[in-house]
């Protein structure tokens, strides 16, 4: 099975950033911390970094937001274990508002240790438990994944968002703007 990277482009000058207040939600995306998460919607005014032209897929930093298209997309095909969280990105300059959901994977223990290339920190003072932990080279343990399509890599700091091929590929077909992938070594 392949394994891919969604992503997102950042650097884009049209399209909307969300503002400071979207960092509220930073710690708890940073680890997939669920339990420092709520339903309740979350309202944003967009950056003046960015600009006003709203796509499908948003990742500001380790938060992910996706279009109400995307959501149901990824609904449909079957990823029922994402944490969403409604967010409106609005515009008050122009009274405009958009739609988005925070749409957190959780982490997963699916790295195969044996094939993957793991930097560890060196620090003394730690408890070996504690240091900080990032695969430099990512291989999946395909056996470990289990039903899920879409997640991140649970032992490690690594931020990235990996889908199997499957999703991937609905994801693709269905054109969603500012949604990329590569491809992971195997």
């Amino acid at each position: 099975m392949k394994f891919f990277v969604m992503y997102a482009e950042t650097c884009i000058e049209e399209y909307a950033e969300p503002g400071a207040e979207i960092f509220e939600l930073e710690r708890s995306c940073l680890n997939s911390e669920f339990q420092f998460l709520d339903h309740s919607p979350l309202s944003v005014e967009i950056s003046d970094e960015g600009g006003v032209y709203f796509p499908d897929f948003i990742l500001s930093a380790t938060i992910p937001l996706v279009s109400t298209p995307m959501k149901r997309t990824l609904e449909k095909f079957g990823a029922d274990y994402l944490f969403y969280k409604p967010v409106q990105l609005t515009c008050a300059e122009l009274g405009r508002a958009e739609n988005y959901f925070l749409a957190l994977p959780p982490r997963i223990n699916c790295l195969d240790t044996r094939k993957s290339v793991i930097e560890v920190e060196d620090n003394n003072f730690i408890l070996p438990t504690e240091l900080i932990r990032e695969a430099t080279k990512i291989c999946i343990a395909e056996n470990q994944i289990g039903r899920y399509d879409i997640f991140k890599l649970a032992g490690v700091v690594n931020q990235e968002i990996i889908v199997t091929e499957r999703l991937k590929n609905v994801l693709a077909a269905a054109n969603f703007e500012n949604l990329f992938f590569y491809e992971l070594e195997g």
